[in-house]
């Protein structure tokens, strides 16, 4: 299991970014982001969101009404949605975790800073950031809360796959963790509810203030400040 050490929550709006630190977590249904289309690149959006099965069109055939579809007549693979989980709430952060990372030393000191460091793709998704300082504290909150308000929910790393190498059903347990690897510089954190409304509507998710372990900035800022240091004063710059 990664080691989180923070996580990050970029913002396209100063407010949103203030409404995080007060404690207020805007979760949208994961159907939305299955829906959102961006105008630069797949950023929100994922067409692919809520996906329970992924199978590859080599190891597959199809029939619909008697007529069989070869798997060399399919063209890509073949993507099964849960429409369950899609009326889902999920609450998406940045993690920096130790990913595969079992040990650092100073000659994978920089190669380690830039695996864990803010994508610069991700700065698309907005201009001001909150730093969660306490990823521990953060996560008590968030648990405390949800118990508190009798809901069902999953917590845990998006698992990233091969699109074009994976084929079979997801574990039960795990979904609404997984996709594909094009997505992999995102580092995802997820926090799934579940709110038992047959229709898909945003739902707030208040953990109270945050101000005491999170700080707000901008993914520029937070990539030029970060620094990591070993024992032995080894340091990134």
């Amino acid at each position: 299991m990664p080691t989180i050490y923070a996580f990050v929550k970029i913002f396209e709006q100063e407010q949103y970014a203030k409404d995080f630190v007060s404690g207020k977590l805007f979760m949208n249904p994961i159907r939305y982001f299955k829906d959102y289309r961006d105008a630069a690149g797949e950023l929100r959006g994922d067409p692919h969101e809520g996906v329970v099965g992924w199978y590859q069109p080599n190891k597959i055939g199809l029939q619909i009404g008697g007529h069989v579809i070869q798997s060399s007549d399919i063209t890509c693979p073949v993507a099964i949605h849960d429409p369950e989980l899609l009326n889902k709430n999920a609450f998406c952060i940045y993690s920096l975790n130790s990913g595969n990372y079992q040990s650092i030393d100073r000659e994978t000191l920089e190669d380690f800073k830039r695996t864990i460091e803010l994508h610069e793709s991700c700065f698309g998704l907005g201009n001001f950031c909150v730093v969660i300082l306490n990823a521990k504290k953060f996560l008590d909150r968030v648990e405390s809360s949800i118990k508190s308000n009798n809901l069902s929910a999953n917590l845990g790393l998006v698992e990233y796959f091969s699109e074009n190498e994976y084929h079979g059903d997801f574990s039960p347990e795990k979904r609404g963790f997984h996709k594909r690897s094009l997505f992999y510089h995102q580092r995802e954190y997820r926090i799934l509810i579940d709110t038992h409304c047959s229709l898909s509507s945003p739902y707030i998710l208040n953990v109270g203030d945050l101000s005491d372990i999170a700080l707000l900035t901008t993914p520029e800022e937070f990539k030029q400040q970060l620094r990591i240091s070993l024992p032995d004063r080894s340091t990134t710059y």
